[in-house]
């Protein structure tokens, strides 16, 4: 199973979260292969990825093959019915660009290439509206609020993981989450409530001892349903 699902705990939030947010502004039964797409695709590059940085291309080609076999076949037909999507494959196509490139050069763990993932994750809460023959600008909030908990997790896990220890690192993650803090409460007061939890993380689980990847991801599931619920709240 590992050889075909990677054990990445956190990447199940940031994949879901922009696209649950999305369906706030409605349902339409499109979004079900374009979810199988979303999934199946991010699958599908991870593989591609693992390729790029290995060159084992044996070992991964039929996981590759599959899953972007899986993704063709659910996301053409949500192309044809609703082309308005297309517009968005130029951006998903450079953040890809970034992923690969940064991979090749052996800087796939870089906060650049972790920044373009979730960057091209939050675009999910534009796209799933337009899936639905939506207009997407009433989702450009959920969307923002997205990328600001997901660029925090990419600073914050590091500080978590790699860099345990690293007081640079440490002090960026809590710079950043004081900055969102204040960013989000300028906007939305009651919104602060969730980013201190998230900023009170970011400054108190690094100091501890290290912990172990599944922990961290269990702690990420539950504060990226509070950014959730705080998005299906928000007034749009």
């Amino acid at each position: 199973m590992r050889a075909w699902i990677p054990p990445q705990h956190g990447v199940w939030a940031m994949l879901l979260l922009p696209f649950l947010a999305g369906l706030r502004l409605g349902l339409d039964w499109w979004h079900a292969p374009l979810l199988v797409g979303w999934l199946t695709g991010w699958l599908a590059s991870h593989h591609f990825l693992v390729g790029v940085k290995t060159r084992r291309w044996a070992k991964v080609r039929p996981q590759v093959l599959t899953f972007g076999a899986v993704c063709a076949a659910s996301l053409v037909p949500v192309a044809v019915a609703r082309p308005a999507v297309l517009w968005f494959v130029p951006v998903f196509a450079t953040l890809v660009g970034v992923n690969v490139w940064l991979t090749a050069i052996g800087h796939e763990r870089s906060t650049i290439n972790g920044i373009a993932s979730v960057t091209m994750a939050s675009q999910m809460a534009l796209i799933v509206p337009v899936t639905a023959g939506l207009d997407w600008r009433p989702a450009i909030p959920l969307a923002v609020l997205t990328w600001l908990y997901l660029v925090g997790t990419v600073v914050y896990v590091k500080s978590m993981i790699r860099e345990h220890g690293s007081r640079p690192h440490y002090w960026v993650s809590v710079t950043y989450h004081a900055a969102a803090l204040g960013v989000v409460t300028l906007w939305e007061p009651w919104l602060g409530v969730v980013f201190a939890a998230l900023l009170i993380r970011a400054a108190w689980l690094p100091r501890r001892p290290r912990m172990k990847a599944a922990v961290i991801g269990a702690v990420e599931t539950v504060l990226a349903v509070a950014v959730l619920i705080s998005e299906l709240a928000m007034p749009l």
